[in-house]
């Protein structure tokens, strides 16, 4: 079963489309408790001015409280309406009711938690059961009326009010909200979707121009990349040339190796035919026998340097000085026997010099030059070798061919 994987657009859009729905659920949250807490403090202000109302029409004979059979207010008036009036004296007592109020029924955890601990001048704002399962805003205020000079009555004035229109209220706003919650969800992900095709647009680039040096369209990373990826494409781009300069660098080394064996292939061959055209006496046998030795010894240390060099750094190389003396001697006796059916002689006219690098480079260049006189010479080669007083190492090949 095959590991479902996500491209990086789609990532970071499930992320940001994460957070925004976090985002906006706390901000939807947060705006209906506020519009919640706001409906309600509409109510409390409306509950309070009927309460002004009821004690504008409020009268008080003899202990007795008076209030009109018809209230200003209409829904004080109509059974139903919704709307609810009610004058407690300080014990709690029920003083008077609104013809709204016939069917009000309040239980008497309701009327204590409206009257109870209630100070004169001060209002109190709730909710209370109404009927033993729906609920009413309610609005108390306390008064202290002045009967005479040395006498004060308490009365509490209560309001109260069907939580219908709060509730549709309420219901109406949190579809509009949700609606344009949506709406601007639905919005923002597609200004995040087109902000990160934006965005990412320079990693397609990159994978296109990745797939056009793959197909061989072009060598290297060159377009205009942002800062935050121009470095790996610097990168990358100094990969692609170390690999190029390394397959190069395989395709000389090979090239190398088969120009190097020619040499001792050739002694090789010489050996051979002294070994085939006649009968050797016991030391000249040994002596073809130790040059085959030496030059499949010498073979076998030119394929290993070539490999060697290969995969090393050739700014990496230690320069040790090799004396050239000892190098071309070895060279002129495995030429002359070689090219013994020309009879071609090697002159040394000066072989004193130091050669600062490696032997195996010493050897192989100056083998290929001297090859190559005995085999366009006539007769002569000439090598001679000077040294300046500066360390300048000049070695010069001449031979009597055309």
């Amino acid at each position: 079963m095959s590991k479902l994987t996500y491209s990086l657009r789609d990532r970071l859009l499930l992320t940001a489309s994460l957070v925004l729905f976090i985002f906006l659920g706390l901000m939807g949250f947060v705006l209906d408790q506020a519009f919640q807490r706001s409906a309600e403090q509409s109510v409390s202000e409306r509950l309070l001015i009927q309460i002004y109302g009821l004690l504008s029409v409020t009268d008080v004979t003899d202990n007795e409280l008076y209030l009109p059979e018809v209230l200003q207010e209409p829904r004080f008036n109509n059974p139903g309406s919704g709307l609810f009036g009610t004058v407690l004296n300080g014990s709690g007592l029920e003083l008077w009711r609104s013809p709204s109020s016939v069917d009000l029924d309040l239980g008497v955890d309701s009327k204590i938690q409206i009257h109870t601990n209630l100070s004169t001048g001060t209002e109190r704002f709730g909710k209370v059961v109404h009927d033993g399962n729906s609920e009413l805003f309610y609005l108390s205020y306390q008064v202290l009326w002045q009967v005479s000079d040395v006498q004060a009555t308490p009365y509490t004035f209560v309001v109260l009010q069907t939580m219908d229109g709060y509730e549709s209220q309420i219901t109406e706003y949190r579809n509009n909200l949700g609606g344009w919650l949506i709406a601007v969800v639905v919005i923002l992900i597609g200004i995040q979707g087109l902000v990160m095709k934006w965005g990412l647009a320079p990693l397609g680039q990159l994978a296109g121009d990745l797939k056009a040096i793959e197909d061989g369209h072009q060598d290297y990373l060159d377009g205009d990349y942002p800062a935050e990826i121009a470095g790996v494409t610097k990168n990358l781009n100094l990969l692609l040339s170390s690999e190029r300069q390394q397959r190069e660098k395989y395709r000389t080394t090979l090239a190398d190796l088969a120009h190097s064996i020619k040499t001792p292939l050739a002694i090789l061959k010489g050996a051979s035919s002294q070994l085939e055209s006649s009968h050797l006496e016991s030391h000249s046998y040994v002596k073809v026998q130790e040059t085959i030795d030496e030059q499949v010894v010498r073979m076998d240390e030119i394929v290993a340097y070539q490999l060697e060099r290969a995969v090393s750094d050739s700014a990496t190389l230690i320069k040790k000085p090799i004396a050239v003396a000892p190098i071309l001697e070895k060279l002129v006796l495995a030429l002359e026997k070689v090219y013994l059916h020309k009879a071609i002689r090697i002159l040394v006219e000066s072989s004193e010099g130091t050669f600062f690098g490696d032997e195996r480079d010493l050897m192989e260049v100056m083998g290929n030059v001297i090859d190559n006189g005995c085999k366009y010479g006539k007769s002569v080669v000439k090598v001679s070798i000077i040294e300046s007083d500066v360390g300048v190492l000049t070695i010069t090949v001449e031979d009597d061919g055309p």
